[in-house]
């Protein structure tokens, strides 16, 4: 089996697990804001993002990639500023829709040689005015 088929099949089998564990209230839950905390914690850069542009630059498999160019609007971690302009890829199963112009996203990086890396689909969410105050929140009751 190739690298990129066993990494495809790990990212299936992790998102699987990340769906088995969301309780069905969604974003209103505390595992959410939990996680992405987590999330901060564990990566280098963490941002509300948003997008600019977004362009489907692969297709392999039931997969797409794409490009995607957003502005920071808030940085948890990682010393990016406000108004600082971010080009990043994301991979997504094929039927998800294209990130949307002005639409705002929490997302996770680790650095590779400099560029920010999302290390799986975990580390990439919807934004919301809630979702940001939990995290704060969650962020502030673990120091």
């Amino acid at each position: 089996m190739s690298f990129f088929r066993k990494r495809i099949l790990l990212m299936c089998l992790g998102i699987g697990l990340f769906m088995a564990c969301v309780p069905s209230d969604g974003l209103e839950s505390d595992f959410l804001p939990a996680l992405i905390a987590g999330n901060i914690r564990g990566t280098d850069v963490t941002v509300i993002l948003e997008v600019r542009e977004s362009e489907r630059v692969s297709t392999l498999g039931g997969y797409a990639r794409w490009r995607i160019t957003a502005e920071v609007i808030r940085s948890f971690k990682g010393g990016y500023a406000p108004g600082e302009v971010l080009e990043y890829f994301r991979t997504t199963e094929t039927e998800f829709p294209s990130p949307e112009k002005g639409s705002r996203h929490i997302v996770s990086f680790v650095l590779e040689e400099g560029r920010p890396v999302i290390p799986d689909e975990g580390y990439h969410f919807p934004w919301s005015p809630e979702l940001e105050e939990q995290v704060t929140a969650e962020l502030a009751r673990s120091r």
